[in-house]
């Protein structure tokens, strides 16, 4: 027997807040991650926690790329405490985004609906859950501070939403609800000096949410990738312009198969841990990869049985690699955007 469904309402803005937050709180979900890590002859597993949301009956749940793409083992865990195996669909780095499907649902599962990112305005009231430092389903309030755009190429989130709604590590991944109770965001990152929330917390758009996870999805061929800019090539004194970087590359996956490789030895950066080694995209389809919107484009129009082309640097030496398209994802169709009273 199919699992109950707990549909929510597409506006619960009569309600007082706390109501609100009550009534979606079961949609989100905890996101426990593992990975394996080789070096030499040791093996060691890492382990970590985001968020996500519930957002199709069927077990469709979205969440940020940089939670699950580096992942072996993917489990959710519903509100209750039941949990489940998931794997990735479709996932993108540029728009630190993921869709995943659970292979189980709790009893009464609860589906969040996505709003419309694009009606918000500066000052509107927003709430998160998510699970900040491992404390599962904490919420935390504020205002949307702006809707922002970013024109420069590589591999970021072309719009984001900033808010000073508190995010911390755990709650990547998790939604951000308006007033009504409708997903608005997607956790992904902070600007900080300390490392914990400053007020300048920032989300993936619903109107994104919806245009590259359900309108357009890419296939996933299993591998991890840092875009590489010109003034970091020039330290690492690699002649190119950009490209990107593979860390990861996931075991038995399309990339994998078709030759790419991952890197094995971490290094520290500029403050951030990058895994160096791997091949160096310099190319996709023939596009350079500081073209991220053209690639997506060039992806879309891939058919079964096509293949994509990288062009990439390997110990030194130029290559091309082809890769089989994946089976292309099929992904269920979401409500159109709810109307405003």
């Amino acid at each position: 027997m199919p699992a109950l469904l707990t549909a929510l309402p597409l506006a619960l803005a009569a309600l007082p807040l706390e109501q609100v937050i009550q009534k979606v709180d079961a949609s989100v979900v905890t996101v426990r991650v593992a990975q394996k890590k080789t070096s030499g002859r040791s093996v060691s597993i890492t382990t970590g926690t985001g968020s996500g949301v519930l957002v199709h009956a069927e077990g469709w749940i979205v969440t940020a790329a940089h939670v699950v793409d580096e992942a072996d083992l993917i489990e959710i865990e519903y509100v209750e405490g039941t949990t489940s195996p998931a794997e990735i669909v479709t996932l993108s780095r540029t728009e630190d985004l993921a869709l995943l499907k659970a292979e189980k649902l709790p009893k009464k599962p609860v589906v969040a609906a996505l709003g419309d990112s694009d009606a918000l305005k500066p000052g509107m009231r927003l709430f998160a859950i998510g699970a900040p430092l491992g404390l599962t389903h904490s919420v935390t309030a504020g205002v949307v501070s702006a809707l922002r755009t970013d024109s420069r190429k590589g591999l970021h989130p072309s719009r984001v939403l900033q808010t000073d709604v508190a995010i911390n590590q755990g709650n990547s991944g998790g939604p951000l609800f308006n007033e009504e109770g409708e997903v608005v965001g997607i956790a992904s990152f902070i600007a900080s000096r300390s490392g914990g929330s400053m007020g300048l917390n920032f989300a993936i758009p619903s109107a994104t949410v919806r245009a590259r996870l359900f309108e357009a999805p890419l296939p996933w061929i299993g591998v991890s990738v840092r875009f590489v800019s010109k003034e970091f090539a020039e330290v690492m004194n690699w002649p190119i312009e950009a490209g990107l970087l593979i860390e990861k590359v996931k075991d038995d996956g399309a990339a994998e198969r078709a030759g790419l490789h991952g890197g094995m030895i971490e290094a520290e950066i500029a403050g951030a841990t990058v895994i160096l080694g791997g091949d160096l995209v310099l190319r996709v389809n023939g596009l350079p990869t500081t073209d991220a919107k053209a690639i997506g484009k060039s992806l879309a129009a891939l058919q079964p049985g096509d293949s994509i082309r990288y062009d990439v640097l390997c110990a030194g030496s130029a290559k091309t690699v082809e890769v089989p398209l994946p089976k292309l994802p099929r992904v269920p169709s979401l409500p159109a955007k709810s109307a405003k009273p």
